[in-house]
């Protein structure tokens, strides 16, 4: 008999991140426990909804989503929260719902407050970030506010009284036994993981074929950059160290894949006087994404170095891992420096000395494609040990099986 789990994400199905790092799992786990879903989905998505149903209907998840809004601030946040808190009682009591599962801080507080209701559901909070320090660094926040401060409480009081966590890294793991006490005594570390069956080397022959289709010449130096390009990524310097490597190498070529962003990156790229003729940005589905990974030579993303970012683990890494494909990333972000230095699949830089080191780091990055100093022994090691899909799905019912025992 299937055990009833209620699983609530801010992240939206119909956004790549939601098909990768929720429904991926969810098709997996839903073969053993009956899945009831509740996210919130952007208005800019709403075209997806009847598509993502559909799929979700095939693994027999029920879903229940709201628009996402966040008009008036906080104000917002807390009437999302209440409207979800009711959903979630009326399924819990209806279906014998057995665990919350809590992607992030916000769906956390609301299966606690579902949990209130009925005693006998226990709560996974699925750690996605330092939620409280991650708004200071982005100065949605200032320290030492009254929200500041009530938020920080929050936070901490959902550490301690969820019934099991699970964190992205094994730095924020380290940081949550420092300096919490908690009430559970399980914490689990599952990175953002990638499918195999999606993220996957393609034969040299369909590669050089799809490199040839979209117009590249054979001996084409690619380097890309997949997803947003704001926020917490450091773009301009990302286009700095392309500049030098366009001209280092006359053969570079920049490739983004972005679906949202395409005139902000245009202004930064006449900003930085690079040739239009030599980038490309294009927005491709979710499917797709690995055939343009396999076409490329490297993988470029800085993060901007913070304490939240401990926390955070870049989901384009596992699928850069699976594909074979190097990463060009900086120091201080989850647990990039712990893969980077015992893997070789790929260079970590230090942002801050990056004008200082650029042209003798671009010109050794160049050689190390050159020479294809990367060997496909380090990639699998690293994708099976860290950021096989299969081995999450076993880490997430291993969870699910300690709470329903704890439940008895």
């Amino acid at each position: 008999m299937k055990n009833n789990i209620l699983y609530i994400s801010l992240t939206g199905m119909t956004e790549p991140l939601g098909r990768s790092q929720v429904l991926e799992y969810l098709f997996d786990l839903s073969k053993e426990h009956k899945f009831y879903l509740i996210s919130f989905e952007r208005e800019e998505d709403k075209e997806y909804i009847s598509e993502v149903k559909v799929l979700l209907d095939s693994y027999h998840i029920e879903w229940y989503y709201f628009i996402y809004s966040n008009k008036y601030g906080v104000f917002s946040t807390l009437f999302q929260l209440f409207r979800v808190m009711k959903l979630g009682i009326f399924i819990t009591k209806r279906n014998n719902i057995h665990i919350v599962h809590a992607r992030s801080f916000i769906p956390a507080v609301m299966g606690y407050g579902i949990k209130y209701f009925d005693r006998k559901v226990k709560l996974l909070f699925d750690v996605r970030g330092f939620s409280t320090k991650e708004k200071v660094d982005r100065g949605r926040l200032k320290e030492r506010t009254i929200l500041y401060m009530l938020l920080s409480r929050v936070e901490n009081f959902m550490f301690k009284h969820a019934d099991a966590l699970n964190t992205l890294t094994y730095k924020a793991k380290e940081i949550l036994e420092k300096e919490h006490t908690f009430h559970s005594e399980f914490i689990q570390v599952i990175p953002t993981c990638a499918n195999s069956d999606t993220f996957k080397r393609l034969p040299l022959e369909e590669k050089l074929t799809f490199k040839k289709s979209l117009g590249y010449e054979d001996d084409a130096l690619i380097i890309i950059h997949t997803g947003t390009v704001s926020g917490w990524y450091d773009f301009d310097k990302e286009l700095l160290f392309v500049r030098e490597c366009m001209r280092q190498n006359e053969k570079v070529r920049f490739l983004i894949l972005n679906q949202k962003e395409k005139h902000f990156i245009q202004k930064k790229l006449d900003l930085f006087h690079i040739d239009r003729q030599k980038v490309e940005v294009k927005s491709v589905s979710f499917s797709k994404v690995s055939h343009y990974l396999n076409i490329a030579d490297f993988s470029i993303f800085f993060i901007r170095p913070s304490a939240s970012k401990q926390a955070s683990a870049p989901t384009k890494f596992a699928e850069n891992v699976a594909c074979h494909l190097p990463s060009l990333t900086n120091s201080g972000v989850g647990d990039m420096d712990l893969y980077l230095s015992k893997y070789q699949v790929g260079w970590l830089i230090e942002l801050e000395t990056l004008a200082e080191t650029l042209e003798e780091r671009v010109k050794n990055v160049l050689e190390d494609v050159t020479m294809k100093k990367f060997n496909d022994v380090a990639f699998d090691q690293l994708f099976y040990n860290a950021f096989n899909k299969k081995i999450a799905i076993e880490k997430y019912l291993t969870i699910y099986e300690k709470l329903l025992v704890e439940k008895k």
